[in-house]
């Protein structure tokens, strides 16, 4: 540690040296006044640097980076781990995103990634009948009985409708 860093956070190795470097001059439990300045001026480092350093140690037993889980590469999920997640769930768990996100502990994002990709696929509880001819037919008919009678277009082209009373234009 006698050249500078080129990182602003520590590597662990630094940090356990700043330790050893305490713990050699620690006595019945207690630094000596004056052990703090003095290491930090043999390793080269700062004084708060190496107080934070050594009550880390003393309160937590080790000197983790404060960065944790913010550092590093994301968690990420295989598609077969996702799957397996979601078909674990119950029917009734699983009717919106948000439900499966909670049930499962995956995040929202995760999900509608999965969902772009193909590895989970949506499903609708909808029963809709499709579009048969006879109905087609049904719905062209009353869609031209709406029309006005006559032409049926204004000078611009636009089909017009019927319009129905309302309840207040009504007399009684």
């Amino acid at each position: 540690m006698a050249t500078s860093r080129a990182n602003r956070e520590l590597t662990t190795d630094d940090k356990t040296e700043v330790v050893k470097y305490l713990q050699d001059r620690m006595s019945l439990g207690k630094l000596p006044r004056g052990s703090i300045k003095a290491a930090a001026a043999a390793l080269n480092l700062n004084r708060k640097t190496v107080s934070g350093i050594g009550k880390a140690c003393l309160t937590q037993g080790s000197s983790p980076s404060k960065k944790a889980g913010r550092v590093g590469r994301k968690l990420r999920y295989t598609p077969e781990h996702v799957t397996q997640l979601v078909q674990e769930l119950p029917q009734e768990e699983r009717s919106t995103m948000r439900d499966i996100a909670t049930a499962t502990g995956l995040t929202m994002g995760t999900i509608c990634r999965n969902l772009k990709s193909g590895t989970l696929e949506r499903r609708s509880s909808r029963l809709k009948p499709l579009l048969t001819d006879e109905n087609r037919t049904e719905r062209i008919d009353n869609t031209m009985l709406a029309l006005t009678p006559g032409f049926g277009l204004k000078d611009t082209g636009i089909p017009t409708f019927r319009r129905k009373p309302r309840l207040r234009e009504l007399a009684f």
